[in-house]
């Protein structure tokens, strides 16, 4: 028992989905510089909008949502990732998303974010 280390860091995952019905199969891997960009807290939260980035992976949007920019996303991260050099997430393609747990511009921008993922639901 003397290995295990207390982080100081740890806390309560916010919940996002109330009901997940279908994910990204094998989930995806997301831009760690596009990333880092917008979280610069090194964890990218549940409930982030993915959008197509370059050599097949995704990334989180980081500017004000628009009905242009959100076209081609994909999905929501199903958690909390760490970002590192290949992060890779599971998305969420339909369920139950709480609004209110969204990150912020997720939250603030899920007016766009409806048209283009018509099977989560937005309680």
């Amino acid at each position: 028992m003397k290995q295990v280390k207390k982080s100081e860091k740890a806390g309560r995952q916010i919940v996002v989905f109330d009901q997940v019905d279908a994910t990204y199969p094998g989930g995806v891997h997301i831009d760690n510089t596009e990333a880092s960009a917008r979280f610069t807290d090194g964890v990218v939260p549940a409930g982030t909008l993915l959008v197509p980035a370059t050599d097949g992976k995704f990334k989180p949007l980081n500017e004000v949502f628009s009905a242009t920019n959100v076209v081609g996303a994909i999905g929501l991260t199903a958690h909390d990732v760490v970002i590192d050099d290949m992060p890779l997430v599971a998305v969420v393609m339909a369920g139950t998303a709480r609004k209110d747990a969204l990150p912020d511009k997720e939250k603030a921008g899920v007016g766009f974010i409806k048209p283009i993922l018509a099977r989560i639901s937005f309680i």
